[in-house]
């Protein structure tokens, strides 16, 4: 049950930091980046999400299911939104920058399910599928590799991406939620020693 990581480490490498230039230029300077990367992906309108973490702790978590933007733009919104406007966190200091850690997670288009029927609810893989819960004028996304963090099984999953929107637990089941799936592909900096 791993998490599905990216092709190379030269990827991950090039995405996280591009996401850690974009993070830095903006808190010291004030500065948006802009990215003219050669590798074909950087053109197209792919969802993203930053992680931001320092050691252990989570400092920022922004993404984009499905942008009106290139991944070149994509990924400098997500990074700079995710140090600067996540509401759980404050805005990251100039101070802490040398002390985090990056993660890019490139998403797969988000397929609608029906887990409430019983029968979709076998199609999540956990750590393979990230969530995405509509419901009431609430939205809420976990990403694959939360499941695996939190040691949840599918029914808890979504009862957790229901919380996330903001949600009661079990609002899956309401025939007026819409249950989205997605894969995601996990490039995280190499640690280190």
């Amino acid at each position: 049950m791993a998490i599905k990581t990216g092709e190379t480490g030269e990827m991950a490498k090039i995405l996280t930091s591009l996401a850690r230039e974009a993070v830095e230029a903006y808190i010291k300077e004030g500065k948006t980046i802009t990215i003219t990367g050669k590798d074909p992906i950087f053109k197209r309108n792919v969802g993203i999400f930053v992680t931001i973490r320092k050691g252990n702790d989570l400092r920022g978590c922004i993404g984009y299911t499905e942008p009106p933007w290139p991944l070149s733009q994509t990924l400098v919104k997500a990074a700079i939104a995710s140090a600067t406007e996540d509401p759980r966190f404050r805005p990251i200091s100039s101070r802490e920058l040398s002390g985090l850690e990056y993660e890019v997670t490139i998403l797969t288009e988000p397929v609608e399910i029906h887990p409430a029927t019983g029968t979709d609810i076998q199609r999540i893989q956990i750590g393979k599928h990230g969530l995405m819960i509509e419901a009431y004028g609430m939205r809420g996304l976990l990403l694959p590799q939360v499941a695996v963090e939190e040691g949840l099984n599918a029914s808890e999953f979504l009862d957790a991406t229901c919380e996330k929107a903001g949600l009661p637990p079990g609002c899956w089941k309401s025939t007026n939620a819409k249950v989205y799936l997605f894969e995601g592909i996990v490039y995280d900096e190499i640690k280190r020693g």
